[in-house]
């Protein structure tokens, strides 16, 4: 067992390449770690950060990233999933890894601040019920449409709690930035969900539910709330941190409107959902 576990890792190591960043999750970890450690400078651009909370973060959005696609019957989860994982063993291995990084998660919850490691808990919970109650769905069920808003959500949650949580003094900056980073959050997901309806016009998701035209009108719209709050948040603030991490979350609500403006050109690209995702990690630009 244990070579058959080795012989997979090691499989993974030498194939590894952008797709499986994408397809574990990487991305998405690296993006809630670097707006986490963004967000908790507000508003001077100084703080103290807590590496094991990050850890903490980072492993669980892995865990449960993987664990969404694995549990996703619906067809672009499942092709991919095969890609990587192409028989039940390699499956099995997979979950041993998940439950690996998820033991270590939970140990090192023990040694970060209390009220961080009851949210991690409570939306570890809340993320698992999720994900468990959307793969017993039927694939054409319309309550799939849920999938981005939930998710948009739990990652929200995931990032600003180490900041709402840890912080003596919430500024009207922190509250205001939260709401235009969920934004822009619903928004990379709603623009992930259009890519695979054009792929995948038959599965069931926020995109096709929507119909194309309305919900680029939709992104667009969200691209328009996002350029106005940041505008007024820039002008409010005296914290020159503050507006640099402004202007960065205005380019990346801009840049999902321009990548569906170039859609017939994105559409063929091999690894657009990476694209998409890694636009979450600009505010690495300010760290």
């Amino acid at each position: 067992m244990k070579g058959n576990l080795l012989n997979f890792i090691i499989n993974i190591i030498q194939k590894f390449s952008l797709a499986h960043i994408h397809w574990l999750g990487f991305d998405l970890a690296a993006a809630a770690v670097v707006t986490q450690i963004a967000f908790t400078k507000i508003p001077v651009g100084k703080a103290t950060i807590n590496t094991r909370t990050t850890a903490v973060l980072a492993l669980g959005i892995f865990v449960i990233s993987s664990l969404n696609k694995l549990l996703d019957h619906r067809k672009p989860a499942k092709r991919e999933s095969k890609k990587f994982l192409t028989n039940q063993k390699e499956r099995i291995s997979f979950l041993k890894i998940l439950i690996g990084a998820l033991v270590i998660a939970a140990i090192l919850a023990f040694f970060i601040p209390e009220n961080i490691g009851k949210l991690a808990f409570f939306l570890t919970i809340v993320s698992a019920a999720g994900i468990f109650l959307f793969s017993k769905l039927p694939e054409r069920s319309p309550l799939h449409v849920l999938r981005e808003p939930f998710s948009a959500i739990i990652l929200t949650a995931v990032i600003l709690g180490n900041t709402f949580l840890l912080n003596q003094e919430i500024v009207r900056e922190n509250k205001y930035a939260g709401v235009l980073l969920f934004l822009i959050i619903l928004q990379n997901f709603l623009l992930s969900s259009y890519f695979s309806a054009i792929e995948f016009p038959n599965t069931s998701n926020l995109a096709t539910r929507l119909s194309a035209p309305m919900a680029k009108q939709i992104l667009h719209g969200i691209t328009i709330l996002v350029v106005t709050g940041c505008i007024i948040i820039c002008l409010k603030t005296e914290f020159r941190y503050t507006q640099r991490l402004i202007v960065i979350l205005l380019a990346m609500s801009v840049l999902q409107s321009i990548i569906l403006q170039r859609a017939n050109y994105i559409k063929n690209k091999k690894h657009k959902e990476l694209i998409i995702t890694m636009i979450l990690t600009l505010p690495f630009l300010i760290l």
